[in-house]
């Protein structure tokens, strides 16, 4: 029998095609946030504090260099590449040089060696030029067998420095909590809740050196400090990532919240500082 339509009845309509292919999502699942072919924002953050000592590595480094390289270098110029390297860990340990302090620095030792040099030339001024002659006379000479025993036992200790850290310095950021990981002392978790986290770089020498920095999280109002956590190397690179973790899940604080951060702060700062006593 024919249709007098000209439509197939076995093939559903429209409405009934939309109706029999949608299906519906349950209830609670949120949609996905990624487009297809795109990578997923990471959900967590591995990371670790360590103390001054870090920044030693250069020296060590160059303790273990200067023996395989045998006569390539004169062993003048060795001895001087090395206080150098030496001079600059110490500032790197003993100072905080800021951005602003490291400006006035560079301006100021640029400024007196062209004062030196006016002094020289307009004003027959010698004093500093035999000071600049006497030092450059100088041969800073090291033994191999110093540089052997220095990466030998500084080496050693940068290794114990490393295996302490990743036992009792190990911090994890999620999307739902902050945990500090202490094997020998105790753990430590903070509810994410909303908070506020800043990324700093006091110290020239030390982001140059290792590319480390200070990560301060605060209350959700940015008023009371709850943790800081400094010497963390490499935060020059991984701050995006600590990022893109805090705003894959949008959070709010509540009165409770705040509260609990105020409690946390004031406990934190006490017990935890910032994990190494200075």
């Amino acid at each position: 029998m024919s249709n007098p339509t000209g439509n197939d009845p076995t093939l559903p309509d429209e409405a009934a095609r939309a109706t029999t292919t949608a299906k519906p999502l349950a209830a609670g699942v949120p949609l996905s946030k990624h487009a297809p072919g795109r990578r997923p924002s990471p959900s967590q953050i591995v990371f670790y504090s360590y103390p001054k000592y870090l920044y030693t590595w250069p020296v060590i480094f160059l303790a273990v260099l200067f023996p395989l390289l045998g006569n390539l270098i004169s062993p003048q110029v060795e001895g001087w590449i090395f206080v150098i390297a030496m001079l600059t860990v110490l500032m790197a340990m003993g100072f905080d040089l800021t951005r602003n302090l490291t400006i006035s620095w560079g301006v100021t030792i640029i400024a007196g060696v062209f004062c030196l040099l006016w002094l020289k030339d307009a004003k027959n001024v010698v004093f500093f030029s035999q000071i600049g002659h006497h030092l450059a006379t100088q041969v800073p000479l090291v033994s191999h067998g110093w540089y052997y025993l220095f990466s030998l036992f500084g080496g050693i200790l940068y290794l114990i420095m490393v295996i302490d850290v990743h036992i009792n310095q190990r911090w994890r950021i999620s999307h739902n909590e902050i945990e500090h990981f202490a094997m020998l002392s105790k753990d430590d978790s903070l509810g994410r809740g909303a908070k506020r986290f800043i990324t700093s770089y006091p110290d020239f020498l030390e982001l140059l050196l290792c590319g480390a920095g200070t990560i301060q999280i605060y209350s959700a109002q940015g008023g009371i400090l709850l943790r800081s956590i400094p010497n963390v190397p490499w935060l020059f690179f991984r701050s995006k990532r600590i990022s893109q973790i805090l705003e894959s899940t949008e959070v709010s604080a509540s009165s409770g919240d705040e509260d609990v951060d105020q409690h946390e702060g004031q406990s934190g700062v006490e017990e935890l500082g910032d994990g190494h006593g200075g």
